[in-house]
């Protein structure tokens, strides 16, 4: 039966012209413009996940994996109007990992780190020109922080969003946020490539105090990047600071 109602829906949105799927010849939806519309989105979600636990269509158990799954959907696919879900038990068992969102934290000297990404990219199955990558900070009481972040890698380039022109352009092989959407490109990997590392430096906006560095480990995985669990890992200069020279 739900399997008819999205056959069918996707069937009445091909037969919509392509106008409708955006306003007067808007340009596709950026990933700022769907982190702003996130807090609502995931307000539904979180009923929606209510109601097909309690119909006996998702187990309780696989309810962060569907959450996080439909939220990789949203960010990967929803520039194009295009959110579709499944009502059919089981369905994480077809979940692919570039459709699925990860968030990685780290503890650095003097804040958390988050970063908000996807679990995997790959250039063929999104539509983003990178890896999309979206960075917070907290406090020790998990209070968010004003930061500046620098990001630096051992290859490839980063891209911001330009409204003027409509599109991500490349701003070189080092980027600053202050908690916009950054995005990581790099060429098509050979197999046994080394994966790219991210340097993601930490300063406090006002103060410019520094609060850590952190490394981002990206796996090569086929034809794009996959990220582990621990991906995410605290860089101590403490450390190096007290090393004597050789």
């Amino acid at each position: 039966m739900y399997r008819r109602i999205v056959a069918l829906l996707l069937c009445v949105c091909a037969l919509l012209p392509a106008c409708a799927l955006a306003a007067e010849g808007d340009p596709l939806l950026s990933v700022d413009d769907l982190l702003s519309l996130e807090e609502s989105y995931e307000a539904f979600l979180n009923d929606l996940e209510e109601l097909i636990v309690s119909r006996g269509l998702l187990q309780e158990s696989e309810r962060q994996a569907w959450h996080d799954a439909q939220m990789g959907d949203f960010f990967q696919n929803g520039g194009y109007g295009s959110i579709l879900f499944n009502y059919t038990p089981g369905v994480l068992s077809y979940t692919r990992g570039e459709e699925t969102l990860c968030t990685l934290r780290s503890a650095l000297e003097g804040c958390t780190l988050e970063v908000l990404t996807m679990r995997r990219y790959t250039p063929q199955d999104s539509s983003l020109p990178g890896l999309m990558l979206t960075l917070s900070a907290f406090d020790d009481a998990e209070s968010p922080l004003l930061a500046r972040y620098t990001l630096s890698a051992t290859s490839g380039i980063f891209l911001k969003w330009d409204a003027l022109q409509g599109r991500y352009v490349s701003v070189g092989a080092s980027a600053t946020s202050d908690g916009e959407t950054i995005v990581f490109s790099d060429q098509t990997p050979a197999v046994n490539a080394r994966g790219p590392v991210i340097t993601i430096s930490v300063q406090d906006a006002a103060t410019q105090t520094p609060l850590g560095e952190a490394a981002l480990t990206l796996t090569v995985d086929g034809e794009g990047f996959a990220l582990t669990d621990n991906a995410l890992t605290g860089i101590s200069r403490l450390d190096d600071a007290q090393t004597p020279a050789p």
